[in-house]
């Protein structure tokens, strides 16, 4: 998969941002078919095995009363897949003759995710330990069972709490969803320093609670929000240049 989801948001800074006001459009659900389209530009990562298939280990969990599941583990920084890979190489020699990391998009995960199976398929995220740990910062009770609400979104609110639409460069502003913490601050630290007035903080949400919002809200202004993955994700991507 070449790595050519959305440019470095080390340049969309350096091309200017601004805090923007965007026109009211007719409520209208967005479809899911448009979140795909959103969540295309969010590479993860994955365990593959030589044919280039995800590796999803079968079990059957006590007290979960879901019977024989296969897991799915998908990863939003390679360094905590690299860990597994580790892990598994240790204990369980069978991986070093094909496995491997792969890469992936959220939307493919989601498709997945939907998919009629003999086996259930159960998606596991995990998120960056700094990131998880800064969305507790910001709000003690983040999180829940279902493991996509554990995948933090920060961005960057008003101070009224009203997300802020922002311009990057030449860029169509959006509601601009963040992966990264560090991504979120230094956005946060340009709009503070350009436009004081607006008394800009970050605020968090869960990235199922947001996406399931999404899906069941008329509010238009869903249509445009953007989500991006963290920068040195998306730039380590473009310099491997997969295909």
């Amino acid at each position: 998969m070449k790595a050519t989801f959305m440019r470095s948001l080390c340049g969309l800074l350096g091309g200017g941002l601004m805090a923007v006001t965007l026109p009211m459009a007719e409520a209208i659900a967005i479809s899911e078919a448009d979140l795909l389209e959103k969540l295309t530009t969010v590479p993860v990562f994955v365990l593959a095995d030589r044919s280039g298939g995800y590796i999803t280990p079968q079990a059957d969990f006590p007290n979960d009363d879901l019977g024989r599941i296969a897991l799915l583990q998908v990863f939003f920084n390679e360094a905590d897949a690299k860990t597994l890979v580790a892990e598994l190489q240790e204990s369980e020699p069978e991986f070093n003759r094909g496995g491997s990391i792969g890469v992936t998009d959220l939307a493919t995960i989601h498709r997945l995710a939907q998919e009629e199976r003999e086996v259930p398929l159960k998606i596991v995220f995990v998120p960056q330990a700094s990131d998880l740990e800064a969305a507790r910062t910001l709000d003690p009770n983040f999180g829940g069972e279902n493991t996509s609400s554990l995948v933090p979104l920060f961005t960057i609110l008003d101070g009224d709490n009203n997300l802020i639409p922002l311009a990057f460069g030449d860029e169509d502003p959006a509601f601009s969803m963040f992966f990264s913490i560090r991504d979120a601050n230094a956005v946060l630290s340009s709009v503070n320093e350009a436009q004081p007035e607006l008394q800009a903080s970050i605020g968090v949400v869960s990235f199922g609670e947001f996406t399931q919002r999404m899906l069941d809200s008329e509010d238009s202004s869903f249509d445009q929000v953007r989500f991006f993955q963290a920068a040195d994700v998306v730039n380590h991507l473009q310099e491997l240049d997969l295909q």
